[in-house]
């Protein structure tokens, strides 16, 4: 028994492996997924409660696949998805989860580079046996993510079973998680902080809590979920402290805060208010967490390497990591590429410092930084600046082309800023620094994981 879901079955058969407030399955019912198909309707071996609704359909009673083909398919945060990806590891097959926010040519662009066969077209027919995963198993290609980038078709990261599973160990000591406790699924499978919720409950036997299409989080959903943990972006938290009387509720044990820049005001303020926050670092291609802090860590800091990863700081500053989480690679046209080097570090492209007790402080994305007159300009350094000072949801920055002095700061917010805001700004940043415009956040820019700086580059230079 290799898959999460196989050991799990064994060890919790009768924990809640998902439950959505309709749909309630049991890791004895995920044993064998063949059998939850019958026809085109999932029928669970274990409802929630007598008289709930029938279970929703799935995209389709899964084809016969065979071990190592590639799947994918538009997730959502539901039972359907829930059950597709853990068939599909079942059977061995490469899950290959895609954001419907791509259009559909560059769906179709990024379908053939991976190899992938759309799930939903594929023809229909029995369901197979489940596939027997041997040992040597756990280090074949298990999942293709797709990285974050903002221009052109992202890379596709290349992640064995092994590796995600190595990821959930290592936070596992830092977030104590197992059977009985109940972790929202608050962020996309198609981002390896959301497929990262399923792995840690899989091999925890807790409960991946789904969500309904359309829900929005709030402070009363987690009461009414009973949920104990918790993965946001600070955006997410922000908007939940805003409800303060109902948050947090007595149930919530461990709130994971990623996604960007520690906002160390906003830790600072939840952590007073009781909620146990840990501030995290990660990448996709370290399948999730690298460093992760307690609720006693300074809150600027990321906190402390993992067990499994190793950190150093390059001599131009960048974060350099390797470990037993690292992917396979990146996958193009049939091949997976390396993306270490012949020391077997890889490079993160983020610029960060480490302090005297080993705890990691992010200063921002090589590729963000931008040089006006002459100094260099971190936009994160900017934004924690605005958030740290100012109630506002969100803040990205910018560089706008400038003939004097090659670009200039711009900053888009999601927010009011009071009438002085750029006085106070002069008492945490360089002249230099402070935005030359402050614009309003677009509405058809998504306040994503981490949202579009290209896009928010264009409007700047068009708004100029």
């Amino acid at each position: 028994m290799i898959t999460p879901i196989e050991i799990a079955s064994t060890k919790h058969p009768s924990a809640i492996a998902y439950d959505d407030g309709k749909i309630r399955i049991t890791y004895a019912d995920l044993k064998s997924p063949p059998s939850l198909w019958e026809g085109q309707t999932w029928r669970p071996g274990r409802p929630a409660s007598a008289g709930e609704g029938s279970a929703p359909k799935t995209e389709s009673a899964l084809p016969s696949l065979q071990p190592g083909e590639h799947i994918a398919w538009h997730p959502q945060n539901d039972a359907q998805s829930f059950l597709t990806f853990w068939s599909l590891q079942q059977r061995g097959c490469v899950a290959c989860p895609i954001s419907d926010r791509f259009p559909d040519s560059v769906r179709q662009e990024i379908l053939q580079r991976i190899d992938a066969k759309w799930l939903p077209d594929l023809p229909q027919k029995d369901s197979q046996a489940g596939v027997e995963i041997t040992t040597n198993d756990r280090q074949r290609p298990a999942t293709i993510i797709l990285s974050s980038g903002t221009t052109g078709i992202p890379k596709a990261i290349v992640h064995s079973l092994a590796a995600h599973l190595e990821n959930a160990k290592g936070a596992a000591t830092k977030i104590p998680l197992g059977p009985g406790d109940r972790w929202l699924w608050s962020l996309p499978l198609y981002h390896v902080s959301g497929l990262s919720i399923l792995i840690r409950c899989a091999v925890a036997g807790a409960t991946v809590v789904g969500l309904q299409a359309d829900t929005t989080l709030t402070a009363g959903l987690l009461h009414e979920r009973k949920i104990t943990h918790l993965s946001v972006v600070a955006t997410q938290l922000r908007r939940l402290m805003a409800e303060d009387q109902l948050f947090p509720s007595p149930h919530l044990k461990a709130v994971l805060l990623g996604g960007g820049s520690v906002d160390e005001a906003l830790v600072t303020a939840a952590r007073k208010r009781g909620v146990a926050v840990s501030t995290t670092y990660g990448s996709t291609e370290m399948a999730s967490q690298i460093t992760t802090s307690t609720s006693a860590d300074d809150p600027a800091t990321s906190g402390c390497v993992l067990p499994g990863r190793e950190l150093k700081i390059s001599p131009a500053g960048e974060i350099l990591v390797r470990g037993s989480s690292l992917c396979l690679g990146y996958y193009s046209e049939g091949n997976i590429e390396s993306v270490v080097d012949e020391e077997g570090w890889f490079h993160s492209k983020d610029l960060g410092t480490l302090d005297d007790q080993q705890r990691l402080t992010v200063i921002g994305r090589i590729d963000n930084m931008f040089i006006s007159g002459g100094e260099n300009i971190h936009p994160e350094s900017i934004e924690g600046a605005m958030l740290n000072l100012f109630e506002v949801n969100q803040v990205i920055v910018v560089p706008r082309a400038d003939e004097t002095f090659g670009f200039r700061p711009v900053a888009f917010v999601q927010g009011d800023l009071p009438a002085d805001w750029e006085t106070s700004l002069r008492t945490k940043l360089q002249g230099y620094e402070i935005p030359l415009e402050v614009l309003a956040w677009p509405a058809d820019v998504a306040t994503a994981i981490k949202p579009d700086r290209k896009k928010l580059q264009q409007i700047a230079d068009r708004s100029n």
